[in-house]
Parts: C-alpha cells; sequence; structure tokens
C-alpha cells in the first residue's frame, strides 16, 4: 500500500470524500486501487486529460483551494 500521508493532508482526504460522497475509508482504498488520482496542480490535471467542458473519463473531480485536483474515474 502507498503511503498517502505524504502527499494528502487528512484535511484534503475528509473533504474530497465529503465532495465525492464517500466515507474516508472508501476514499483510501480508490486512492489505492487507482482510481482516484490526485494531481498536484491544475496544470497537470490538463496535461493528462486536456482543457475540455466534460471529462467522459471520469466521474467526478474537484480541485481544492491550494491547486490540489483529485479525479474519479468512471466505473467507480
Amino acid at each position: 500500500m502507498k503511503n498517502f500521508a505524504e502527499d494528502i493532508h487528512i484535511g484534503e482526504l475528509i473533504a474530497v470524500s465529503n465532495v465525492f460522497q464517500l466515507n474516508t475509508f472508501q476514499m483510501l482504498k480508490l486512492l489505492e486501487n487507482g482510481s482516484v488520482e490526485v494531481f498536484e496542480t491544475k496544470e497537470e490535471f490538463f496535461e493528462k486529460y486536456g482543457e475540455k467542458e466534460t471529462y467522459d473519463e471520469l466521474l467526478d473531480w474537484c480541485e481544492l483551494n491550494n491547486g490540489k485536483v483529485f479525479t474519479k474515474k468512471n466505473g467507480v
């Protein structure tokens, strides 16, 4: 299991869990299996997915006020 404590603050985990309507355990499991991705900046996110109105490959995504972007892939 990857150590997410180096990349994600507990407050970020709780906030994004609420946005995605998951509990923190579910969120950690999705991070662990790669169904949720974390980007340090919106530019990193755009580099991978492009800048579009909608993202068909993603179920949901959110940008935190610190610039990090969390994505939840379809099929989750």
